[in-house]
């Protein structure tokens, strides 16, 4: 099921924050039996950094049809493995996209589009060496949603090949060395696989929590069963706008943003991928969206003056803030459990300026419902309120958060192979907001909205800054909108890009 989004009403919230240390958590290698042609080209991510814990939520998406799906994640000691919900991901991709307006006229509709749309474990323990060797130790062994999970841990160079070999895990050996550094780093692993008649095309989500701040994800293993490129997605949850450290920060030239008024689409996807490729040999992420507040407030953009709001597949009636959509999604999707608790939408409205921190009542690895959990402290809010029924990943992603602080930032990159050589180190952005919201410069086929007269259109004078004449160049040729425009649009779009 998919999110609709769709601009009524809203206002907007501001500025920032800091996050501390790193060490690097969890991103996983896909590996399948020789046999099978299974290409990963895609993760998409979400990143939850607090001074209490990071959770790192990852979702494969990949090519192929493998008899068995096997993915292996370098993890720190201490870290536990869950599963995920898929409103998490429909919700926050959908809600972070970018959406692009035509320019304004003075006759017609200017209308707008996308541009780019773009549970604790249950196990049964097993003794260290049932399953393992005398080099590998089995720390953990147990079930989580669809996944058959064990927690790995070796001192040893080359052993946990030799291990995964043996237990059926096709992997590579060229992923040896790398398997070994992160041993010499002294990381455990958790290795996964689909149960007996599991066959998805897209990977259940899995989320890993790990004690204390630790902003970072080790790219190495994310190049295990990857093509010659892989798309990554990171929604980063935390009290600043994150940054990727050692790439180049891309950046759409906008006074090159296009609309056809007689497709109704925008040149933005085209652009968005010549930047990416552009910027320093493909070794860079773009940050369409960033904003302080957002996952609890309504929010209001130039392009969208009148606000946004968020209607959901599984429901006619708009909510205000991304929490209460992913509430509405999970309810659409079945994963409140048997608890349809409408009113968590509510409740999350009530927290948005809360200068309190979120905790968790429950021990690690319990779930927010189970009737261990104790109570939090006066000066806390309980992450049980921010849960729906079994839907608990905002509750998961806030801990250790103030809401009013917490900002939601969306990154993309389309990373070459060979810049998954070194681990990805997030460290906070200038505090700036970022709209996903924009609003076209240049118009195509503007005659159908008024036909034979000319029609006044913001995009008739586009300002262009210094140096972006060299994009001009680069994108003109690439433009599927303005190679499939009429003579006429075509002479008009080449004299405004002149």
């Amino acid at each position: 099921m998919k999110l609709r989004l769709f601009a009524l009403l809203a206002l907007a919230a501001p500025a920032a924050t800091l996050v501390s240390p790193r060490e690097a958590i969890a991103c996983g290698g896909c590996f399948a039996p020789p046999t099978e042609t299974t290409v990963v080209n895609a993760h998409r991510m979400v990143l939850s950094v607090s001074p209490v814990q990071s959770v790192l939520w990852d979702q494969i998406q990949y090519s192929g049809d493998p008899s068995e799906f096997a993915w292996v994640l370098p993890v720190k000691r201490g870290a536990i493995l869950e599963v995920g919900s898929d409103a998490w991901f429909e919700t926050l991709d959908a809600a972070t996209s970018v959406r692009i307006t035509a320019p304004s006229s003075s006759c017609g509709q200017s209308g707008g589009g996308c541009g780019f749309v773009g549970v604790g474990a249950s196990s049964d323990s097993v003794e260290a060496g049932g399953f393992g060797n005398e080099q590998v130790t089995v720390l953990h062994r147990g079930t989580v949603g669809p996944y058959e999970t064990f927690t790995l841990a070796t001192e040893t160079p080359g052993a946990l090949n030799t291990w995964l070999e043996a237990n059926g895990y096709g992997v590579d050996a060229s992923t040896q060395p790398v398997i070994d550094a992160y041993v010499e780093e002294s990381f455990d692993f958790i290795a996964i696989r689909l149960l007996p008649g599991k066959d998805v095309k897209e990977m259940k989500p899995v989320r890993v929590v790990t004690p204390g701040a630790n902003p970072a994800l080790p790219l190495r293993m994310v190049a295990a069963g990857t093509g010659a490129n892989v798309a990554i997605t990171l929604f980063t949850i935390s009290e600043a706008r994150l940054a990727a450290e050692g790439f180049a920060a891309a950046a759409v030239p906008i006074d090159l943003l296009a609309w056809d008024f007689a497709s109704q689409e925008s040149n933005y996807g085209v652009l968005r991928e010549k930047t990416l490729a552009a910027a320093d040999d493909g070794r860079a992420f773009l940050t369409p969206y960033a904003r302080q507040g957002s996952l609890f407030s309504s929010v209001s953009s130039p392009a969208a003056p009148f606000g946004v709001r968020y209607t959901t597949s599984g429901s006619t009636a708009p909510v205000d803030t991304i929490a209460a959509a992913f509430a509405q999604q999970g309810l659409a999707n079945g994963e409140t459990g048997e608890t349809q608790d409408a009113a968590c939408a509510v409740r999350f409205a009530e927290i948005a300026n809360e200068v309190r921190a979120v905790a968790n009542p429950c021990p690690a690895g319990v779930p927010l419902s189970d009737p261990s959990c104790g109570k939090v402290a006066a000066d806390q809010i309980d992450a049980r309120d921010l849960a729906c029924g079994a839907l608990d990943d905002l509750a998961i992603a806030m801990v250790g958060l103030h809401p009013k602080d917490v900002w939601l930032t969306r990154l993309e990159a389309n990373l070459p192979r060979a810049a998954l050589d070194t681990d990805l180190a997030l460290s906070p952005a200038p505090q700036e907001p970022v709209d996903n919201w924009l609003r076209a410069r240049v118009s195509v086929h503007a005659d159908v909205l008024c036909g034979a007269a000319i029609p006044v259109l913001d995009g008739d004078r586009p300002s262009r800054t210094r140096g972006q004449d060299t994009l001009v160049g680069m994108t003109l040729g690439a433009l599927a909108l303005a190679a499939a425009i009429a003579r006429r649009g075509a002479r008009r779009l080449a004299a405004r890009l002149a």
